[in-house]
């Protein structure tokens, strides 16, 4: 994979036909460990920009028994994948805190959060642009993108998917609070 440093193998296995998921920006690697965990036949890829979110990613796909099912690639984004096997399944948790907000967050989330984890430049949506953009370099267009979004960003995001590829739809998952959480693009 160009641009990319493979951290750890894993993912092998995988029965033909069954999804290649790419989580972009792992960080705890919580979504890669579940849908490893969940879906033990998938084929599942955590990258990150961060080593230590990697190293971490790492250690909680061994704690729940699904490390030799996941690959680690240390690099940007989608970069890491414009070479690489097509991605079925993507998706991803970036930071979407708006630059100016990170001062105001809970002390406990701003002290203790990596600054790179939750700065989402200008107006929190840099890493869905850049995404956004990224998706024409991938060998085939993902038949799944599943983003989490801040509150208020989902019209934002959709729009930054619309422009990007034609969707057969795209959907908003609310969370309990009542706000668009995720945007969801199928093709």
């Amino acid at each position: 994979m160009a641009a990319a440093n493979v951290v750890a193998a894993g993912g092998a296995g995988a029965a033909p036909g069954l999804p290649h998921v790419l989580d972009v920006g792992t960080g705890s690697g919580a979504l890669a460990v579940t849908l490893a965990a969940e879906r033990p036949g998938w084929r599942v890829t955590a990258s990150d920009l961060s080593a230590d979110a990697i190293a971490m990613a790492r250690d909680n796909s061994a704690l729940h028994g699904v490390m030799s099912r996941i690959s680690f690639v240390l690099g940007d984004l989608l970069i890491p994948f414009v070479q690489g096997p097509p991605i079925d399944i993507l998706v991803s948790n970036p930071p979407y805190i708006p630059s100016r907000d990170l001062p105001g967050l809970q002390r406990e989330v701003r002290e203790h959060e990596p600054h790179l984890a939750l700065d989402g430049g200008d107006d929190g949506l840099e890493p869905y642009r850049r995404m956004a953009e990224q998706l024409s370099m991938l060998p085939r267009l993902p038949r799944l993108v599943a983003w989490e979004v801040g509150a208020g960003q989902a019209e934002e995001v959709a729009a930054l998917l619309r422009a990007a590829a034609d969707w057969t739809d795209i959907r908003f998952v609310v969370d309990y609070a009542g706000i668009q959480r995720h945007v969801i693009a199928v093709r």
